[in-house]
């Protein structure tokens, strides 16, 4: 049987605006769990773990004593965390570090000193270990490494949670990922590769699907409608908006309309649709120009077409 740990976190607000709201965390045994998100929001979370219980923190700018030597370093991370029948030189071959064993830390490369500072995660005994972009400008030796490192912590029943805001590396990493945003925790759904449907299953037994697939570095990510702030053509090219980052979607704009609209999707303009639940205000520059601002961190603006005007204050009853 799996066990599940779940966490209760706190709302954010700021100036009168939920960032994010508090949100339940599902942690299953022998799992590492993404969470993509834009850096303010994983700082604000940052900043929340470090006070709870049971809990490790990794901050990605972890500072390092760069007159030490790799040794020295493992040392004093040993004698800080106490763990027991610990050796440095099998902590420094898990790491790839072995070799450097007697260099200063300042003669690292980056990938080495990226390598060294995850030290603490090794030793510490706590079981929760939290993250902050765990991958951040490293090279692909040292994700390999690391990556072994966090497959071998996952093994010996800590809780690993990843906080980033590249998705790819969340999707190579972790065994589930979720989405933060303004409207709270969604779970990605993706795929390695295309589903192979059989056409005669079809016919006899139809299914309605409620996601939207889009590709992202050659996987398959499937999105709720609620998760879409709106969606734009430019020169044939669909490309969906969620929590300000693209995703390219082979579907035409005709046929995500005809998907969307009972979700509560609009027309605004011939190149975009909106999520009307993600619409702030709408704007008007002039007798004939109209823009509808977005409820999202980056202000974005999506065109209304004039003759759009009449449908969409009939839809919102004003």
């Amino acid at each position: 049987m799996i066990e599940q740990k779940s966490i209760h976190i706190d709302p954010y607000i700021e100036g009168g605006n939920v960032i994010y709201p508090s949100f339940q965390l599902s942690l299953q045994q022998n799992s590492i769990t993404g969470i993509h998100t834009d850096v303010s929001k994983i700082a604000t979370l940052m900043s929340w773990f470090r006070k709870q219980s049971n809990t490790f923190t990794h901050f990605r700018d972890t500072a390092l004593y760069e007159r030490l030597t790799v040794t020295e370093y493992a040392h004093f991370c040993l004698q800080l965390f106490h763990p027991s029948a610990e050796k440095i030189t099998d902590l420094l071959k898990q790491l790839a570090l072995f070799e450097q064993k007697n260099v200063k830390i300042n003669k690292l490369s980056n990938g080495e000193k990226q390598r060294l500072a995850f030290i603490p995660i090794c030793l510490n005994k706590e079981r929760i270990q939290i993250l902050e972009e765990p991958f951040q400008n490293m090279d692909q030796f040292s994700k390999q490494i690391i990556l072994q490192l966090l497959h071998t912590a996952q093994k010996c029943d800590k809780q690993i949670i990843l906080l980033s805001s590249n998705l790819e590396d969340l999707m190579l990493s972790s065994t589930y990922v979720y989405r933060l945003d303004t409207t709270g925790l969604h779970k990605l759904d993706f795929k390695e590769d295309d589903i192979e449907t059989n056409p005669l299953t079809l016919t006899h037994t139809p299914i309605k699907i409620h996601k939207i697939p889009t590709r992202k570095n050659d996987k398959m990510i499937l999105f709720n409608p609620p998760e879409i702030d709106y969606i734009e053509s430019v020169e044939g090219i669909v490309s969906l908006y969620v929590a300000g980052e693209a995703y390219p979607c082979t579907l035409t704009l005709n046929e995500l309309e005809q998907k969307l609209t009972p979700f509560g999707f609009f027309r605004s303009h011939r190149s975009y649709i909106v999520n009307l639940q993600k619409v702030r205000e709408i704007i008007t520059w002039t007798r004939n120009s109209y823009s509808l601002a977005l409820n999202s961190n980056d202000k974005t603006i999506v065109p209304l077409s004039k003759n759009k005007l009449a449908d969409l204050k009939e839809i919102l009853g004003i």
